[in-house]
């Protein structure tokens, strides 16, 4: 019987980073498991995000006897490290597309709730209060949060991409967790090319900022972005930095919240403190647990 798993990092950007690594902090609380880590082999430790995660996770591990648990790790390759997980999975078809919905799904199924709920009701005020511990003493607030309607952009290096109808992958992947199909991977290649993250068409974000502005009149709304030579066509003021752990923090630090289609922007349902979010679904967001069976968040979604 295991008593540990394995936190490892990815090929991949903050957002799905964040995602990859509080998905398992989730999967070991709940199942009462210790944490194995190496520092030096992980991504994005300087983030105060990450810093927060591992501080949890070293007070987590205290709980349990000593011994060296990193032993049956050691001699592993990156493949290996689902098998820590007693996923059901194709070796031969596991690609890297899917391998954080690989790990979100069976979470969900683990824990039978949506990752977000379950996170905010037994992990977050630690780890929020973590955050505080570590903040750069630059990171500051330009707004008020009590006022303002924050939307995420994502543009970057995804700016030249169109947006698409997240219905079809949402509802394809909804329909295998409220069925319980144990295996995840590889439903993208059967959807077409409609699960990935794009910027959203503009009569979306449209739609959403006229429901929030009509729910909250009074609130100024404020774009966050990242830094480009691109335009930016919308009338509000634009916050764009270098440091995506700064525009992170921001998001999280808003009661009233517009997530991208992003990973990025999904970190601040989690990490933050917004009592109202517009979450745009697709299938990544879809394999959290949201729009499911065990979704206890019941944001405001749309396609």
């Amino acid at each position: 019987m295991k008593d540990s798993i394995y936190l490892f990092s990815k090929s991949d950007r903050l957002g799905s980073h964040l995602l990859q690594y509080i998905s398992i902090v989730i999967y070991a609380y709940y199942n009462n498991l210790y944490i194995v880590y190496e520092e030096d082999k992980l991504n994005y430790t300087n983030s105060v995000f990450v810093k927060a995660l591992l501080k949890y996770i070293d007070k987590h591990n205290e709980k349990f006897p000593s011994k060296n648990y990193f032993e049956q790790y050691k001699n592993l390759n990156i493949q290996e490290y689902w098998l820590n997980f007693e996923f059901n999975y194709d070796r031969n078809n596991l690609f890297y597309s899917c391998d954080t919905l690989i790990i979100s799904t069976q979470v969900v199924y683990s824990i039978k709730s949506d990752l977000i709920s379950y996170f905010k009701k037994y992990i977050y005020q630690t780890i929020n209060h973590n955050v505080e511990r570590f903040l750069p003493t630059n990171y500051n607030v330009p707004f008020n949060p009590k006022k303002t309607i924050l939307l995420h952009l994502r543009l970057d290096d995804v700016k030249d991409r169109n947006d698409y109808d997240g219905e079809i992958c949402s509802n394809y992947y909804k329909n295998r967790i409220d069925n319980n199909y144990e295996s995840i991977q590889g439903i993208t290649t059967n959807v077409g090319n409609t699960n990935f993250q794009t910027p959203l068409a503009k009569h979306k974000i449209e739609t959403c900022l006229s429901e929030a502005k009509e729910k909250y009149p009074e609130h100024e709304v404020i774009i966050v972005t990242s830094p480009g030579n691109y335009v930016i066509d919308y009338p509000y003021k634009c916050i764009r930095s270098d440091d995506e752990s700064y525009d992170l923090f921001l998001l999280c630090n808003c009661d009233i919240l517009i997530l991208s289609k992003s990973t990025f922007s999904l970190s601040a349902a989690f990490l933050g403190s917004a009592k109202e979010i517009w979450c745009p679904l697709w299938g990544h967001f879809v394999c959290t647990g949201l729009y499911t069976k065990y979704d206890k968040s019941k944001l405001n979604y749309f396609f």
